[in-house]
């Protein structure tokens, strides 16, 4: 990979979201859990919703859409089949799947210098190949955290891509 990567910011994409619950003793304690914060709503005050697979989070946006996404997923799925017992530091995780999410993503050039790393996205763009051998992930993710790459996550980031190359366009780190 060269020395030069784009980063699409504030994009939605369909991504899978992880939660640590404060349950340590059962898993009947966890769904319990679960049912308190369905009930009461507000789920972003007390709890740390990540990306799953991303240290830092990943999420632009803790809004009352994402909220409401999260909640009708809980409602629909069996809450059993979404918790997971974390053996290393003895807590529960909740893992809710496909859920549309508004974050940025990265994905490195192959090009060396700025010029070429600019000639390069621009034939990216142009030739609307975002997908065709680029590797898209969440912004600082060790997962690529992306549920599907799909021909609307295509057009929107090749949208993004198409207003503002430049500002898209960083040294890689």
């Amino acid at each position: 990979m060269g020395n030069f990567k784009l980063v699409v910011r504030n994009i939605y994409v369909n991504t899978n979201l992880e939660v640590r619950l404060k349950s340590r003793t059962t898993k009947e304690e966890a769904n319990k859990e679960v049912e308190r914060i369905i009930e009461k709503k507000g789920i972003f005050v007390k709890y740390d919703w990540k990306i799953e697979g991303c240290q830092n989070g990943g999420i632009n946006n803790f809004d009352d859409q994402l909220e409401k996404d999260i909640i009708e997923r809980l409602e629909q799925d069996e809450t059993d089949e979404n918790i997971f017992w974390d053996g290393f530091t003895a807590h529960y995780d909740l893992n809710v799947a496909h859920i549309p999410v508004n974050t940025n993503l990265e994905t490195s050039l192959i090009s060396n210098s700025k010029e070429e790393a600019l000639a390069e996205a621009k034939k990216i763009v142009a030739e609307k190949k975002i997908f065709d051998g680029y590797e898209w992930k969440v912004e600082n993710c060790d997962e690529n955290g992306i549920n599907d790459l799909n021909e609307v996550l295509k057009n929107d980031i090749t949208a993004i891509l198409g207003k503002d190359l430049e500002s898209c366009m960083e040294e890689s780190t």
